[in-house]
């Protein structure tokens, strides 16, 4: 009797061939067949592969169908669409400049006084990177006023890296076509949508983009921004409930900057392309460089962020919420932290507090924290609360690392070795580090450090870390800088403090401490001889917190841009709190590399062996 059951449960190939096989051997008609040697055997084949292709699109469609498995991004896109959220555009790399008119013409009154001057919206720069130019356009309309001596200058004015473009649509009622913007860099937050009444008709109306459904009725002048199949953004109306409806032979302008993404970061040398009202003989000083440029927003960042902004629902009451909310609206963002007023140190209630590490730089730009704050935020936060955007701090890990290493295992060179430590470095602070839950463990960096080379036996870090502020020259001022972790504490009279030298008075001096009845006091002391002191107890270390408090501080002068100053951590394992960054100086690190004598020098290698000292 023939054994009818066919397995269904195999995906692959093989298993599902060997199931046919299996099947057809079972049936009296093919007992004893041989499908090895027949052409049977391919139709076997044939319908192994119909199946287990059937299997796997069945499988890809059913992944499709989760936001959480899909990996078309069209597929994620439309997942995001039904929680409300639209992926972040491209976004234009922002430089701030100020334009000194230095030869105005034109701009007479007639009688003696001078006229306001106009800065078109779209005005033209452009800058060179490796030898590629790269265009920039501002915003908006800027009209200046003369100052008392006649001079025209436009202060602080925000460029956009890209070009103005155009897409123009006549409207008809009877299609429900969206309105494309046929570019994949469209910078979203640049798009302009006005509506022409007729192409006989010089009427125009601006209409907003649509964020909040609840404030809006039949009369609404609202567009709403999606983004397509295709990956570009494409742009919808109202239908006569939610938003006004257009009618027939409405002509609709949409006006937007398409970029080169991050290609154009960092540039910081402009020149003006265009004219400022007939006048073209201009002075450029660059305020902020280049930054922020970057292509939209990618799928992981989809499939993480859509949930978090369905859950905020269009307001900003838990830190999830603003994370969601700035996210989505900024681009520039290599790391963020919000927390509220209550964790704070000391807590400040009816506050919440944001910090972002931008891309590139250290602070995001004065002008950016304004739009944060008052376009994307106070919208939608609690009207209770006042939202606070802060800049990181840092601790600065300076590391002196040893390692001992055998000649025998590789031909490298030991400063071939030390740069491969350095790499593993650099590495673990890119991967690991710089962002606000990065954690420097020490044992991982030994890890990282001893895989670098097969011919490292071992390793060790002294680890160190570095506060840099600027102070005011010739001005008391008090400083208080708080690390990541506890300092060391030492019963040793000597100072557990370092700091750069800077200029007091006529001397140079460095900061320097001493242990006085239990309490740590700092001192100036001379560079060459910090135990002599020039001014006794200017502040003091409080270990147990990491805080160095300067009460009474007074430079004339300093070395540089800043004064940097050095302790000892109490654990080699540092966490930063709030609103700190851990980075480590990489570039600065003292790597060494020993040979071990004790695995080449035969069974007298211990007399002379050396260990690396603690400190």
């Amino acid at each position: 009797m023939s054994n009818n059951n066919l397995k269904v449960s195999n995906l692959d190939f093989d298993d599902i061939k060997t199931d046919i096989k299996t099947f057809m051997s079972a049936q009296d008609k093919f007992q004893d067949y041989n499908f090895e040697g027949s052409a049977l055997g391919t139709v076997i084949d044939v319908l192994a592969y119909v199946t287990h292709y059937n299997a796997l699109s069945a499988n890809m469609a059913l992944n499709e169908a989760f936001i959480d498995s899909a990996q078309l991004r069209e597929s994620v896109v439309s997942h995001a669409k039904l929680l409300g959220y639209t992926p972040r555009s491209a976004y234009s790399a922002v430089a701030y400049i100020d334009v000194l008119i230095n030869s105005p013409t034109g701009i007479d009154g007639g009688d003696g006084t001078l006229l306001p001057m106009t800065m078109d919206k779209g005005t033209q720069f452009s800058t060179s990177i490796d030898g590629k130019t790269y265009y920039f356009v501002t915003d908006q309309t800027l009209t200046i006023e003369p100052d008392i001596n006649g001079v025209y200058k436009y202060s602080n004015v925000k460029i956009m890296q890209g070009l103005f473009r155009d897409s123009d649509y006549i409207y008809d009622v009877d299609t429900s076509e969206k309105y494309i913007m046929p570019f994949a860099t469209a910078v979203t937050s640049s798009l302009t949508v006005t509506i022409q009444t007729s192409s006989s008709s010089s009427e125009y109306t601006t209409y907003v983009r649509s964020t909040d459904v609840s404030a809006i009725d039949a009369a609404t002048e609202v567009y709403y921004l999606t983004e397509g199949r295709d990956g570009y953004y494409d742009v919808s109306f109202g239908d006569g409930v939610l938003g006004k409806k257009l009618t027939n032979g409405n002509i609709i302008h949409l006006n937007y900057i398409t970029n080169d993404t991050s290609a154009a970061n960092g540039a910081s040398s402009f020149t003006l392309n265009d004219t400022i009202q007939s006048n073209s003989d201009v002075t450029i000083t660059l305020i902020q460089k280049a930054l922020g440029g970057s292509d939209k927003e990618d799928i992981e960042s989809i499939r993480f962020n859509a949930p978090l902004g369905f859950v905020s629902q269009n307001r900003a009451v838990t830190p999830d919420d603003y994370k969601s909310i700035i996210v989505n609206s900024y681009a520039n963002i290599d790391a963020i932290s919000v927390w509220g007023g209550e964790d704070n140190d000391p807590p400040d209630y009816g506050k919440v507090y944001i910090s972002i590490k931008p891309k590139d730089a250290e602070v995001v730009p004065d002008a950016d924290k304004v739009t944060i704050i008052s376009q994307y935020l106070k919208p939608k936060n609690v009207v209770s609360i006042t939202p606070t955007l802060i800049d990181p701090t840092y601790t600065y890990i300076h590391l002196e690392t040893y390692f001992k290493y055998n000649p025998n295992h590789s031909d490298l060179s030991v400063d071939s070795l030390e740069n491969l430590v350095r790499t593993s470095i650099t590495t673990y602070n890119n991967n690991e580090l710089k962002r606000f839950d990065g954690v420097f463990r020490h044992s991982q960096i030994l890890k990282q450090i001893d895989a670098s080379s097969i011919a490292i036996l071992n390793s060790t870090c002294r680890v160190f870390m570095k506060k840099r502020f600027t102070p005011a020259l010739n001005t008391e001022a008090k400083y208080t800088l708080v690390f990541s972790s506890p300092i060391l504490k030492s019963s040793s009279a000597d100072a557990i403090l370092k700091s750069t030298a800077f200029t007091y008075k006529t001397k140079q001096c460095v900061l320097t401490d001493t242990l006085e009845n239990g309490i740590r006091h700092i001192h100036i002391g001379l560079e060459t001889d910090p135990k002599t002191i020039i001014v006794n107890k200017i502040g003091t270390i409080e270990e147990s917190t990491g805080k160095v408090i300067l009460d009474v501080f007074n430079p004339t002068a300093i070395i540089g841009t800043y004064i940097e100053v050095t302790v000892e951590p109490n654990s080699n394992d540092l966490a930063p709190k709030r609103n700190e960054l851990l980075t480590i100086l990489y570039n600065e690190s003292v790597i060494q590399g020993e040979v071990d004598t004790m695995v080449t020098g035969g069974t007298s290698a211990g007399v002379n062996y050396t260990t690396t000292a603690r400190s």
